[in-house]
């Protein structure tokens, strides 16, 4: 959780708690904390944002800039307790507090330390072994009954041994308690390590990213008998003689025959290289129909790219979240020509990372990125951008709607293109093999 308290500008003296994680700052109404009317302060200025277990202000390249304790900063760890300005000199001032959570050195805030030992203090209370105590007075009660019967003495001792098992279980629990107290505090546990790169401050436009990088996009095809040319997939150079795409597109470019090349975009076709060899990520499921396992691979081609793209550093990736901008460059099927290839940009949003599963996980495992920027079948390989023009992903299939129906008397499925596409995360190119 994060506690904002307004110590200065027109909002002071606001309390407000964000259980978001991120939290946007800026003069613009749709910021989570909005700051209108203050001096110095962008429609998009900074925001707190959650990698892993600790908190972090970012500013978003602002002129008036974010302080925090009086230091300038454009990227910084926040501490529970610290003072972040913002803009001009007096301008707007916040307290952060982040009760409850762990910081980017692995400490805790005062007030989460002291429950928590005073919750392990009452639960070791509440749970004392008394083992002996029980087993000694049993002892002493039937050797005060040495005359009564055999049967009364062997009766205490199935007393005991059950005292001794619920005493044994009730010690189990407490030392699964303390290893669950000790994870959720982080103590014994290993530091995360944090994330190669940085975050970049410059956003760019839609139009930026498409100028940037029309260059590095290609259709990845076949020549025929006759001079006929066909296509078939978007693939995109990652280095001068290597281009990525999905690995779907490699078996399908080999099952197509003739001679496989690659054509540039808007070179009018005269800017053609030769497919010399490639390879798909060995976890490729190639007859399963759903996205549950790496779709990705690498071609390689006779001679040198002019143009690639730049890749995001492993920080931007494990940043990625629902509602991040992202935008797709390729050639959708309908439209696509071969012969004379010429790109469509589109764009969308991140509805949700996930893995293989299916189902929310670590930011280092979600490799599934789950967008809505309207693809067709060509645009099967192609980039997918975030807002500073790096590539985060490998446009790879559409999730498909199902509906019952009755066709001339016939119970029957009617499958339906849905508004759901699915990415790979740019850096499982790492587990292809170089081709």
């Amino acid at each position: 959780m994060i506690r904002i308290t307004h110590l200065r500008g027109r909002a002071a003296p606001a309390v407000l708690d964000f259980r978001a994680p991120r939290v946007r700052i800026g003069s613009a109404p749709g910021n989570e904390i909005p700051l209108v009317g203050e001096p110095g302060i962008a429609p998009l200025h900074a925001e707190i944002r959650r990698e892993g277990q600790a908190f972090w202000l970012v500013d978003l390249g602002s002129s008036g800039g974010s302080y925090v304790n009086r230091v300038r900063v454009v990227r910084h760890a926040i501490r529970s307790g610290d003072v972040v300005s913002f803009g001009v000199s007096g301008g707007p001032q916040i307290q952060v507090d982040l009760p409850g959570t762990v910081d980017a050195e692995g400490r805790v805030d005062i007030e989460t330390a002291q429950r928590l030992v005073h919750a392990a203090v009452i639960q070791a209370a509440a749970r004392e072994d008394r083992t002996a105590e029980i087993i000694a007075a049993k002892v002493g009660a039937a050797r005060r009954r040495g005359s009564r019967a055999n049967a009364l003495l062997t009766l205490g001792l199935l007393v005991a041994l059950v005292a001794t098992l619920v005493a044994a279980v009730m010690v189990y629990r407490s030392q699964q308690a303390a290893q669950l107290l000790a994870t959720e505090t982080g103590i014994g546990n290993a530091p995360v390590a944090r994330p190669q790169g940085s975050i970049p401050t410059r956003v760019y436009t839609g139009r930026e990213i498409h100028e940037a990088n029309r260059g590095a996009l290609y259709v990845i095809g076949y020549l025929l008998p006759g001079d006929r040319v066909g296509g078939c997939c978007t693939g995109f150079a990652i280095k001068p003689d290597v281009i990525a795409t999905n690995a779907h597109c490699v078996i399908a470019y080999r099952k197509a025959g003739g001679s496989p090349i690659v054509t540039q975009n808007d070179s009018g076709g005269k800017a053609r290289f030769k497919i010399v060899a490639s390879q798909m990520h060995p976890g490729y499921k190639p007859d399963d129909q759903s996205a549950d396992s790496p779709d990705v691979g690498l071609i390689r081609v006779a001679g040198k790219m002019p143009n690639t793209v730049t890749i995001a550093s492993e920080a931007e990736l494990r940043s990625l979240g629902a509602g991040d901008d992202v935008f797709v460059l390729g050639f959708p099927g309908r439209v696509m020509d071969p012969i004379s290839p010429s790109l469509t940009f589109l764009q969308g949003h991140l509805g949700r990372t996930t893995g293989f599963d299916g189902q929310p996980t670590s930011s280092e495992k979600s490799v599934l990125l789950q967008h809505d920027a309207v693809t067709r079948g060509g645009n099967s390989g192609s980039p997918v951008f975030n807002q500073y023009g790096h590539v985060v992903a490998v446009h790879a299939a559409h999730l498909d709607d199902e509906a019952d129906a009755q066709v001339d008397g016939q119970k029957t499925k009617i499958v339906g293109s849905s508004a759901f596409r699915i990415a790979m995360r740019i850096d499982l190119l790492q587990g292809v093999p170089v081709p």
